[in-house]
């Protein structure tokens, strides 16, 4: 895990709070422009397949063609709206974190068929920005990969206040990993779920994540973050 010092760890965390920014006015880009074109194009297909059909009857192969040519396109622009609305964010500042993760949930389980149980206790109003993005972000790709390796279709997220702590839990009871692997030598394990970037963004405030899994008995991801330095 990587060492900051604590002057060190401010700056990243206001980095890492100017990255997500700059992350979503991306995103908006991407919607309100090559997003807006592809529809466009595809507005085009449609009706050259329609003008198509009257003129080139005798034709079918270009006509099927075209055809495929807008399915694909079409599917391409789900996929890209869907993962649009995957990764943009609520309104960090003004919003409660309990909200926030509430409405993750509920996105998620729309577009993943996944079951997540939520149990949320005593979450504090008055906590800062960096941990909001971070908490966000770790429970996104927690369920990303409970989904995608898992082999489940029921995860168990838990967020509450300990003490001077925010607790955050998030398991399955799906296939499991060895997570020893990435500490003997062996990261494309790590790179895979992401933990890198969760240990990265929990390291930055100061807190700690730790693993517990077993093939064929789940995952358990916990997060322990300080809420006052």
């Amino acid at each position: 895990m990587s060492k900051h010092t604590t002057d060190e760890k401010q700056r990243l965390q206001l980095l890492l709070t100017a990255s997500e920014e700059e992350f979503q006015r991306l995103i908006l880009d991407i919607h309100d422009q090559p997003v807006q074109k592809l529809f466009a194009a595809l507005a085009q297909l449609t009706l050259l397949h329609s003008r198509l059909s009257d003129l080139l009857p005798e034709q079918p192969e270009i006509l099927a063609t075209l055809q495929r040519a807008s399915k694909l396109l079409e599917s391409a622009l789900s996929d890209i709206r869907n993962l649009l609305s995957t990764f943009r964010t609520p309104e960090f500042t003004h919003r409660k974190l309990d909200q926030i993760i509430e409405d993750l949930i509920v996105q998620f389980e729309t577009l993943t068929g996944l079951k997540v149980n939520l149990v949320q206790k005593d979450v504090p109003e008055g906590i800062a920005l960096p941990i909001k993005i971070a908490v966000y972000r770790i429970v996104q790709e927690a369920l990303s990969n409970v989904h995608r390796h898992a082999g489940v279709n029921e995860a168990w997220v838990s967020l509450y206040q300990q003490g001077n702590h925010l607790r955050l839990e998030i398991r399955d009871q799906g296939h499991g990993f060895a997570p020893a692997t990435e500490e003997e030598g062996h990261p494309q394990q790590g790179k895979h779920l992401g933990l890198e970037g969760m240990r990265e963004r929990v390291a930055l405030l100061n807190g700690r994540l730790w693993i517990e899994s077993q093939t064929g008995k789940g995952t358990s991801v916990s997060v322990e973050i300080p809420l006052h330095e």
